[in-house]
């Protein structure tokens, strides 16, 4: 356990659920560099357990971290001056712009954050500015519908995340049916927004407030409607370079400037609309790949920004921009493919995880679930069993792996029988 003179200042980490990417990722990135770091949970002992294996544990402080009041009085109560506040959780970003900006440390708006992660105030934001997007409208319990609604029109929960409770709509009578079963579930409100024919694509993002920087995106693979369930993604792919230029120029427009950030579009005819911002580090193991592919460099240039270093020096020791690399030199290839459950039951077989690299590239399997699990599915990213990370020469090289080892990969979900 670290420990902290009267006044400490500490690099504090504000978080939710005990996620991957801070655990396996950001913390232990933290405590490489030798900063004494104070967590900030209402999931304390979650963090603890995921924690045992660490040498010099970072200091648990447990409250309602959704109440910026509430964590400020935590910090003070144990005379903690925070160095930094920092928190990669999409629920947690403007308590932590706040509980940042009461004591001075560097920090993303606050009401950028908001307008980020609430999409009835992204919309509006959207229109104030005069961004591209599709027509939109939010319903709120009891409301009345719109006379004229463009189908297919998405529906998805205004503070929603991770595709969940995400479906396309073609009718009235399928809408009517989603507002039935999801309204009582969110009580802040249904978005309801025009569906967007195009390739859907990710911009990663880091800035410092002054200065920002394109790091690369994803070409993305979708499941079927009426669902949308990433299933694989390409880094820097075709369509996400195409139109990289303009899709940086709207989250600058839209106020997207400190930290990191991942945003998705939709590359329409008319060119790239913005349709969400996620303002925090890429996840879905994508952070982790991120981190291999840019020199182990992911999550500690992302915490330099948080110090107060500017994007120039943060990204000194060499970060790869998605257009850099030495002159004839061609830049690795990178794709992620996810196994995803198409029923629910019991979860009896699954591949092992592993890694393997040699000289023709790296690939890593990773489960995610366990033999035993329960499978519910929820036609969203929650379904994922296992990911195959793959880092190739070339693209040609990476398809071939990915055929290959797809083969060695996979898990049987038995379902249940009722009695």
């Amino acid at each position: 356990m670290q420990n902290f003179s009267p006044l400490s200042k500490p690099f504090v980490v504000i978080s939710h659920i005990a996620h991957n990417a801070v655990i396996e990722g950001f913390l232990p990135s933290l405590i490489h560099k030798g900063h004494a770091v104070v967590i900030v949970t209402d999931y304390a002992q979650d963090h603890e357990m995921r924690l045992t294996h660490l040498d010099n544990k970072p200091q648990i402080i447990e409250c309602d971290v959704f109440n910026p009041l509430s964590v400020l009085s935590a910090l003070i109560k144990n005379r903690i001056s925070p160095a930094a506040v920092f928190s990669n959780s999409d629920h947690l970003q403007v308590v932590t712009s706040l509980v940042a900006e009461y004591f001075r440390c560097p920090s993303k708006k606050w009401e950028i954050c908001f307008a980020a992660k609430n999409k009835a105030a992204f919309r509006a934001r959207q229109q104030q500015l005069g961004l591209p997007m599709p027509w939109s409208f939010v319903v709120g319990a009891g409301a009345e519908l719109p006379s004229a609604i463009p189908y297919p029109v998405v529906a998805k929960p205004v503070e929603g995340v991770a595709s969940m409770d995400v479906q396309l709509c073609r009718n009235a009578a399928e809408l009517k049916a989603f507002l039935q079963n999801f309204m009582p579930k969110h009580q802040k409100g249904i978005a309801l927004e025009a569906y967007l024919e195009g390739t859907l694509f990710t911009l990663e993002t880091l800035g410092d407030g002054v200065n920002i920087a394109a790091i690369g995106g994803f070409d993305v693979s979708l499941s079927p409607p009426p669902y949308f369930i990433e299933k694989s993604a390409l880094w820097n792919g075709p369509v996400g370079i195409k139109y990289r230029t303009q899709a940086l120029a709207q989250i600058a427009a839209f106020g997207v400037g400190f930290g990191v950030c991942h945003s998705e579009f939709i590359a329409t005819e008319a060119g790239p609309v913005l349709v969400e911002i996620n303002y925090r580090s890429i996840g879905d193991g994508r952070e982790f790949l991120l981190d291999r592919l840019l020199g182990r460099k992911w999550f500690s240039t992302i915490l330099k920004l948080y110090q107060g270093v500017s994007l120039p020096e943060a990204m000194d020791e060499g970060i790869l921009l998605y257009e850099s690399g030495i002159e004839g030199a061609a830049l690795p290839v990178a794709g992620i493919f996810y196994g995803v459950a198409d029923h629910g039951g019991i979860l009896t077989e699954v591949s092992p995880s592993i890694t393997q690299e040699d000289d023709d590239g790296w690939w890593m399997y990773r489960a995610l679930r366990k033999v035993g699990d329960r499978i519910v599915v929820t036609h969203s990213n929650k379904d994922y069993i296992g990911i195959l990370q793959i880092i190739a020469p070339t693209q040609e090289d990476l398809w071939v792996q990915k055929q290959v080892l797809e083969k060695k990969f996979g898990f049987t979900v038995k379902e249940e029988v009722s009695a």
